[in-house]
């Protein structure tokens, strides 16, 4: 096999990128290199990492060439991780990449580096790409992503990775940027999620002025007996919080819609709120109970 097709084979597995080493460990003399880029077949993308110019900048390839250009044992972190295990769909601007304390690596304007030991066990391999394991990744991305992170987290811990995992990730970078804020999201997501969203949902009661609600209430429905988060004994409004998703099994979802159906035909209003409309929309969910309760009156 010629050099060419060593180096075509290269670019083809890599979003149609290759770096100064793989092109000359393919066989690409110098002379020859430094032809193709003065022709502009291939052009300079981040040092020693060029882009053969039938191919296309996509968000893959910028997150591949951040990796390539920064080389072993970095580490792709942070959103770009996310959108690399398909977490979120959109990805970064400037890729976030994970090197040891003893690298000699600046950030660019494609990429900014940050400087921690990773425990081997929070690296992985994906399509030839060393990022952070799913479970770091889902935790820290979710850090900063802001107010939109903790959908995203719910939604990994819906389907992609285990409570457990994420949680013994947390614990072994410990100390890492983020971490407070990791640890505080962890909180929410974890077993003390329900009882949590019930206290921010009394303390926006509270502070709009809201009264007449009674927690953990019993309501009595035909023969039958339903807890309920909050109710309004008046005007027969009753309010649910729903917290995390990925605390919700199917049966679990199923009693919940077996119970709603029950209060409604018994003659209750039944509000349902989830955590992130409690974070995210408060405003939302105050609307919404004044107007349930203005309509009763």
């Amino acid at each position: 096999m010629s050099h060419r097709s060593d180096a075509a084979a290269i670019v083809k597995r890599q979003d149609g990128l290759i770096t100064h080493r793989q092109a000359i460990q393919s066989g690409i003399t110098a002379d020859a290199l430094r032809g193709l880029r003065a022709r502009g077949e291939w052009m300079t993308v981040l040092p020693q990492v060029y882009r053969v110019v039938e191919s296309h900048q996509t968000a893959e390839s910028t997150i591949r060439a951040a990796s390539l250009w920064a080389g072993q044992p970095a580490c792709v972190s942070g959103i770009a991780a996310a959108s690399w295990w398909g977490l979120i769909a959109k990805a970064p601007s400037r890729v976030e990449i994970t090197i040891p304390r003893t690298r000699r690596l600046r950030s660019r304007q494609e990429a900014v580096i940050k400087r921690r030991f990773l425990p081997p066990e929070d690296r992985a391999l994906l399509r030839d790409v060393a990022v952070t394991g799913l479970p770091l990744t889902s935790l820290h991305a979710a850090v900063a992503l802001g107010s939109a992170g903790p959908e995203m987290l719910d939604r990994a811990l819906q389907t992609r990775v285990r409570f457990a995992e994420v949680r013994a990730a947390h614990y072994r970078n410990l100390g890492c940027h983020g971490s407070h804020d990791a640890g505080l999201l962890l909180i929410a997501a974890g077993d003390r999620a329900a009882a949590q969203s019930e206290r921010m949902f009394i303390g926006q009661m509270k502070r709009s002025g809201i009264g007449g609600w009674r927690a953990n209430q019993v309501v009595h429905v035909g023969s039958l007996s339903r807890t309920c988060d909050f109710v309004f004994l008046r005007e027969r409004v009753i309010v649910e919080i729903d917290g995390w998703a990925w605390h919700h099994t199917p049966d679990r979802f199923n009693a919940d819609r077996f119970k709603q159906n029950a209060l409604t035909n018994g003659g209750w209003r039944v509000l349902r709120f989830t955590w992130l409309d409690l974070t995210q929309r408060p405003g939302y969910v105050v609307r919404e109970v004044r107007s349930a309760l203005d309509r009763a009156a």
